[in-house]
């Protein structure tokens, strides 16, 4: 069943992004003001280097204030493409240390996670189906009104 999914049909989450160098005491106002369950957190490049659960950020929070968040354990991610199939998501993140997927869904947009545990444990499909569903007539709509490729002409001797 895995096969006729991808990536960007899951349920994928906001979450606060931030550079490892960031102060830890800015991650945790951004937290508070919100509802993200966890940090990305990016390298000097911009790349994900790991995922902090909200939790162990607010608990460090309160007395390392000034620490960098990029110090902090974190889970390893993976980063993938929208348009992989779920099975190889899947397969990705069942790698140990692995704690979530990392997803771009458009060129410029921020990213978003689902956390290993939610992916491999997955119950629900009915959303998995109605997004399916959205992303397959899009595409459809899309190829419509696209236009066809002329066929070259044939010229006579």
């Amino acid at each position: 069943m895995l096969d006729q999914f991808q990536v960007r049909d899951l349920p994928l989450v906001d979450v606060v992004i931030a550079l490892e160098s960031a102060p830890l005491k800015a991650v945790v106002a951004a937290l508070e003001h919100g509802e993200c369950r966890a940090v990305l957190v990016l390298d000097q490049v911009g790349a994900p280097r790991g995922l902090v659960m909200r939790d162990a950020v607010l608990r460090h929070g309160e007395r390392l204030s000034d620490l960098r968040v990029g110090l902090l354990p974190t889970l390893g991610v993976v980063e993938t493409r929208p348009e992989l199939m779920l099975h190889d998501a899947a397969r990705a993140v069942s790698n140990a240390g692995v704690g979530a997927i990392v997803c771009r869904l458009g060129d410029g947009s921020d990213p978003k996670i689902m956390l290993r545990d939610e992916m491999l444990n997955l119950t629900d499909w009915a959303p998995l189906v109605d997004s399916r569903a959205r992303r397959l007539a899009a595409e459809a709509s899309l190829a419509m009104s696209s236009p066809r490729a002329t066929p070259p002409a044939v010229i006579a001797l």
